[in-house]
């Protein structure tokens, strides 16, 4: 749309001086032209052309610069509206936690570089919190999200918890905290349902 309408405005700049940019070819034309040619005449084909020219320039520069991010993003289709950015990384963090859960359950041993990965990964379960804050600013209902608040709250606190055993390389300690952690989730994910419970 942007394109066309900068097509229109040159056009429209070029023939809104009467059609006086071109050069006409046939002899009588020429004649013609040379009777009412004068010093203005010239003076304004030049502005035309500058202005047509800097018009041309300005609108291009524009597009190539600053194109709307929001229909890039739509006509690309690799990113979500907020909200549901946040919302997507809180579940992809609860699915991450119960697979990191189920390892630590089922390996007998796991060396120190794998324990310092599932370090690692704790701050990406906390930082999952912050992302629960945006989310919960949706919540309408004061009761349900006083409840999301407490529920971020105590994820946050659980995964503090959670690296003294990683420390300690205390797989059933983790495994505790890590099921709880994922109480924490749920109950969160049942604050942002609108339709009853007993439905």
């Amino acid at each position: 749309m942007r394109r066309s309408l900068s097509t229109i405005l040159v056009v429209s700049a070029m023939y809104g001086e009467g059609g006086q940019a071109f050069t006409p070819t046939s002899r009588e034309c020429r004649t013609t032209t040379k009777l009412y040619s004068n010093t203005s005449n010239d003076t304004s084909r030049r502005d035309f052309l500058t202005t047509a020219a800097t018009t041309v320039i300005a609108t291009t520069s524009t597009l190539i610069v600053s194109p709307n991010l929001a229909l890039a993003d739509l006509s690309d289709g690799n990113s979500l509206p907020q909200g549901m950015s946040q919302f997507s990384r809180v579940l992809n963090v609860r699915s991450q936690l119960k697979s990191v859960a189920k390892r630590v359950a089922e390996q007998s041993e796991i060396d120190k570089k794998e324990w310092d990965k599932i370090d690692d990964f704790l701050r990406t379960v906390y930082s999952a919190g912050n992302d629960m804050k945006v989310i919960s600013k949706g919540i309408f209902d004061p009761t349900k999200k006083s409840k999301a608040e407490e529920d971020i709250k105590l994820l946050q606190n659980l995964v503090q918890a959670a690296q003294k055993p990683v420390s300690k390389q205390d797989a059933a300690g983790f495994n505790v905290i890590a099921t709880k952690a994922d109480g924490a989730f749920e109950d969160f994910f049942d604050q942002l349902r609108d339709v009853p419970a007993d439905l």
